[in-house]
């Protein structure tokens, strides 16, 4: 990940919004994550949400994954990815999980409350 691919305008206030996490103890795609955030009246996040999100609670990425369903960037061999924070070794990670794959049932899915 680079800023060339993910800018930050550092000039600009950190805009911390209110994150809830979905969870689910199946196997799920995006139709199915979405169309449930949807029903609760919850918005997509951005991709700042997830690096904001992982300053102001870098313990909670330890516990299990959290994916961040923003609008995908196209990348390696036009895979479609979002950002997802995890831990490796002891070590909080933040690194890209396919947009379009299935994700394992131990995967927890963030989303904003609306402004």
């Amino acid at each position: 990940m680079t800023s060339e691919n993910f800018p930050a305008d550092r000039a600009a206030p950190a805009r911390v919004r209110r994150v809830v996490l979905l969870e689910f103890a199946r196997p799920v795609a995006f139709e199915e994550v979405v169309a449930e955030a949807v029903r609760r009246g919850l918005a997509r996040p951005t991709y700042e949400d997830a690096l904001y999100f992982g300053i102001a609670h870098p313990e909670a990425q330890r516990e299990r994954p959290i994916l961040f369903l923003h609008e995908p960037w196209l990348g390696a061999f036009g895979r479609r990815d979002v950002m997802c924070l995890w831990h490796n070794a002891g070590r909080r990670e933040l690194g890209l999980e396919g947009f379009d794959d299935t994700w394992p049932g131990h995967f927890r899915f963030a989303f904003v409350l609306p402004d």
